[in-house]
């Protein structure tokens, strides 16, 4: 079978590999799509999270955002019969087939006919979105910041607007007016683009401010705010993280952390104690959101289209990767064998 095979940063080579045998409690995908994640962009330009993927005998096969044809089934796996289209997360996928250990309702979804390969692919960032707005507990009336109009920031903004809440401003932070547009699309009230605009300025006049009870220091009127950027040894600007705890809201703010940190920081937490702020990180999801998942796109009251910018074949994958490594011309880009 053909594979995308990760030789070193920048690296990608679509090689022929041997076709997978499964064991007992797995079962055998043929790929319809994969999509490419921000870990896998991290592996590609760094090589920083290498060790998610599916090891072949010419090297590590990327990709974990997976639709497909079930074709195999191991004799212990139970509820799943081949023929089943499905939607799974398991290392290896940017190949024509990929194993998968099976645990229903957590990693592996049968697919109703609503839901397209296309939109099925992009299941795991969504799962993110989910499992970071709900850590958030947002409600009625608050003010939301977004710093980073990524999938999973995009995902946030679907997943808030379909809980139907009565926001008091929804607002997204990130350097490329390309992701911005897409935010608006998708039901943010406002945007900054911080190449442009101070984001503390802009805060204020979008969400309101007022003098801190304990500090000299007038604060923005933010409820919550989701970091979905993270850092890495080559940002200069100053971490979200920080950011984050100068905007939020004493006593009542939340900020949950969803980006990843591939470099330590020097903070100053004095506003995270004198504030009293809650921060939260928030990993992957649960049962509950798997369901939900599903259920959001089934229904369309998230439209996962909005956010697939590209589509590539397997033979193709280096330009794929070249591709999704644009954060100015792109969002979610598929490999599709």
């Amino acid at each position: 079978m053909k594979a995308a095979i990760f030789y070193g940063p920048e690296d990608v080579k679509t090689e022929d590999v041997d076709i997978p045998v499964i064991e007992p409690k797995q079962i055998l995908v043929k790929v319809k799509a994969c999509g490419i994640c921000g870990t896998d962009l991290h592996t590609y330009r760094s090589g920083l999270y290498s060790a998610a993927s599916r090891q072949s005998e010419k090297g590590p096969i990327l990709g974990h955002e997976v639709s497909g044809d079930v074709v195999e089934v191991g004799r212990k796996v139970r509820n799943i019969e081949v023929g089943d289209r499905v939607a799974s997360i398991g290392f290896g996928g940017m190949a024509e087939y990929i194993p998968i250990n099976v645990a229903l309702g957590y990693n592996v979804a049968k697919l109703p006919p609503e839901i397209s390969y296309e939109e099925a692919a992009t299941l795991d960032p969504l799962l993110n979105s989910i499992h970071a707005m709900m850590k958030g507990n947002p409600s009625n009336n608050e003010a939301i910041v977004i710093f980073g109009a990524g999938t999973i920031g995009l995902g946030i903004i679907q997943c808030l607007r379909a809980l139907e809440l009565n926001l008091r401003k929804l607002i997204v932070i990130d350097l490329s007016d390309y992701r911005l547009n897409v935010a608006e699309q998708l039901g943010a009230d406002e945007v900054i683009n911080v190449s442009v605009h101070n984001p503390i300025r802009k805060i204020k006049r979008f969400a309101g401010s007022r003098p801190m009870l304990l500090l000299p220091i007038v604060s923005p009127l933010v409820d919550i705010i989701y970091e979905c950027v993270g850092h890495t040894k080559e940002m200069t600007r100053t971490p979200i993280i920080q950011q984050a705890l100068n905007i939020v809201n004493e006593f009542t703010g939340r900020i949950v952390v969803v980006g990843m940190y591939g470099a330590k920081l020097n903070l100053d937490l004095s506003l995270l104690v004198t504030k009293q702020a809650t921060i939260s990180g928030s990993y992957a999801w649960s049962p509950s959101d798997f369901s939900k998942g599903i259920e959001l796109m089934e229904t369309k009251e998230v439209n996962r289209l909005k956010i697939i910018s590209h589509e590539f074949s397997l033979n193709r994958a280096k330009e794929a990767f070249d591709q999704a490594s644009n954060a100015n011309e792109s969002l979610k880009v598929l490999i599709k064998p």
